[in-house]
This record gives C-alpha cells, sequence and structure tokens, in this order.
C-alpha cells in the first residue's frame, strides 16, 4: 500500500481531518509523526538559520523523522486560504525550503492552494489534481474530497462546541457530533495565537495545566465562527493582509466584548514580525477591557519562567474578580 507522509507541524492543526480522510479514501495509507520533542526541535534547530520562527524549525524536525518511512510527503504550498488575504511567506516557500535542507527526500505533494488568484474553487482544484496521482477514477477522487469535507465540517463544529484538539480529532471520525459536557469553572480565558502554538502538546503544555488546574475553561480562536471574526475586524481601518492575523485579531476583539471571558493570553513566536504586529494590535483595541499576557515562544522554550508569569497572570485576574 502506498504511503503518505504527514508532518505534524504547522497546518497540521488546522486540515488534519481533511487530509487523512481524503487520503484513506483514495486506499491510500497515512502515516504521521509523532507528537512534537525536544530532540524534534532540536533537529529542526540544526537544519534551519537561525532567525527563522519555532513552528518552522518544529516541522522541519517532523519531515526528518518522517522522510525514511514514507512514499510521499505532503507538504502543500498554501498561498492564500482566501479571497482578501495571504498565507505567511513560510507557507507560501516551505516546500522549496524543505527540498534546500534536507537531502535525500521521497517526492513530495507540494501543489499550490491559491484562492485569492483561483478563486473559491481552488480548494476543491488542489484536492482534484492530488487525486490523479494515485487514482485516474474522477468520481473516486471527487467522492474522497466530498467525505474528507464532511469530516473537516465535524472537526470545525466540535472546536466551536469547546473540545480540545484532540477530543476534537478523535470525535470527528463518526458521524455523531456530541455535546461538550465541561462545565464552567472559575470562568473562561482566551488563548490567542496560529493553531499550531494553541494545539501543539508540546507547546500548550504549561499554559493548559496551570490555566485548567485553576478552574478556567480555555477558548481558541477556533470558537468562533468566520462571521464573528469578521465582525470583530470590521471596524479597522485597513484590513488585515495576513489570514491568521485576521482571525487572531478579530477573535481578541470579540473575545474582548464577551463578558464570561475574564483574560487572555496570547502565544507568539520569537522572530515573527506579524505576531508582534498583532499583539499590538490587539492591544491598541482592547486596551482595559481584559487584562492580557503575552508568552512568547522559541527553541530555549522555559517552562519554569513561564509557569511563574502565568501563576501571577492569573492571581491577577482573582484580584480583580474580587475587587468586583
Amino acid at each position: 500500500m502506498t504511503k503518505v507522509g504527514i508532518p505534524r507541524g504547522l497546518l497540521f492543526y488546522r486540515y488534519f481531518p481533511l487530509w487523512e480522510t481524503f487520503f484513506e479514501s483514495l486506499g491510500i495509507q497515512v502515516i504521521v509523526s509523532n507528537p512534537t520533542t525536544e530532540a524534534m526541535i532540536r533537529q529542526g534547530s540544526k537544519l534551519l538559520p537561525g532567525d527563522l520562527c519555532l513552528p518552522i524549525k518544529i516541522y522541519f524536525g517532523h519531515v526528518e523523522s518522517l522522510r525514511k518511512e514514507v512514499d510521499f510527503l505532503f507538504i502543500p504550498r498554501y498561498i492564500s486560504i482566501e479571497l482578501d488575504a495571504y498565507m505567511c511567506p513560510k507557507f507560501i516557500g516551505l516546500p522549496d525550503m524543505v527540498l534546500c535542507a534536507i537531502d535525500p527526500l521521497p517526492p513530495l505533494i507540494d501543489l499550490p492552494i491559491h484562492c485569492k488568484a483561483q478563486g473559491t474553487k481552488a480548494e476543491e482544484n488542489f484536492y482534484l489534481k492530488v487525486g490523479r496521482i494515485f487514482s485516474k477514477n474522477r468520481k473516486k477522487v471527487e467522492r474522497a474530497y466530498a467525505i474528507a469535507m464532511e469530516r473537516q465540517s465535524r472537526f470545525r463544529l466540535l472546536l466551536q462546541k469547546g473540545f480540545p484538539f484532540e477530543k476534537a480529532l478523535d470525535s470527528s471520525r463518526s458521524s455523531e457530533i456530541p455535546e461538550n459536557p465541561k462545565e464552567d469553572g472559575e470562568g473562561k480565558l482566551g488563548m490567542i495565537g496560529r493553531p499550531y502554538y494553541v494545539h501543539d502538546p508540546f507547546l500548550k503544555k504549561h499554559v493548559v495545566e496551570q490555566v485548567e488546574g485553576r478552574g478556567y475553561d480555555l477558548l481558541t480562536t477556533e470558537v468562533l465562527e468566520d462571521q464573528a471574526i469578521e465582525e470583530g475586524v470590521e471596524h479597522l481601518r485597513k484590513r488585515i493582509y495576513w489570514s491568521f492575523g485576521k482571525e487572531m485579531v478579530g477573535a481578541a476583539i470579540r473575545f474582548s466584548q464577551n463578558g464570561s471571558v475574564k483574560g487572555m493570553i496570547n502565544l507568539a513566536s520569537f522572530g515573527c514580525g506579524q505576531d508582534s504586529f498583532n499583539f499590538e494590535l490587539i492591544q491598541h483595541y482592547i486596551k482595559d477591557k481584559l487584562p492580557m499576557l503575552s508568552l512568547v515562544f522559541d527553541e530555549h522554550l522555559s517552562g519554569a519562567g513561564f509557569s511563574t508569569r502565568i501563576e501571577a497572570f492569573l492571581e491577577m485576574i482573582a484580584r480583580r474578580k474580587n475587587r468586583r
């Protein structure tokens, strides 16, 4: 059976249910790299210049761990996922960087997705082209894409209901949509960041353990529908040019308007110009509405350093609540 490898990084945390179901519906075995470890981060850091962001280094560690086990590597070139914004330049050049930094490699599936240039059918056309690599039966490929989109929709709905990534991923395999049994505790905290920050277990571990240990529920940007994000940014003087930047700023503004959200934690990557800009924009628009903590990741992760800052932030929220 043909094996397609999917690195557990970057857009894995947004589109994996779609990817997995699409390939499996075509009779392809999907091989996913193991969860992120410190060893993977070290390996990825050796392969890349020091000024690249941590998520890219993590991704390269996953590619290196996976490349010898598969017949193909799935590394699509995401240029734009909507009509009026672009993805990060590193996504646009990701297949090229992988080819330059790692050798030997199996064949890459690196076709582009460019909605800004090709319109709303760009994603569907992408999967039809990928499917033709493995099957000449167009109806079979179309059916695989339809099944994959159904699962992706269930996955997105589960995230909107507040399920954590791992639970939403597992539950999306069933056609039944369960209710989230989690009850409100001390309140809710918004966690703002790109999906590969807020869902990678290695990166989010210290944040989630401390926050949920104090009885708070964490809300990620995915709990909001696209329309809510658009409403959050509609009053900005200029539209945000990057898709994830728009998502983060829009979610932060909407969270600041939600009375049950007691504070926000911003997860960012050192050396990311977009993240720096997004944080300043968020601070400007939410001002005194909500307390906010920014945690910046690089390859020199310090759980102890984060723990101290998170503890102080949660204590501040508790005192603010008591004063009211």
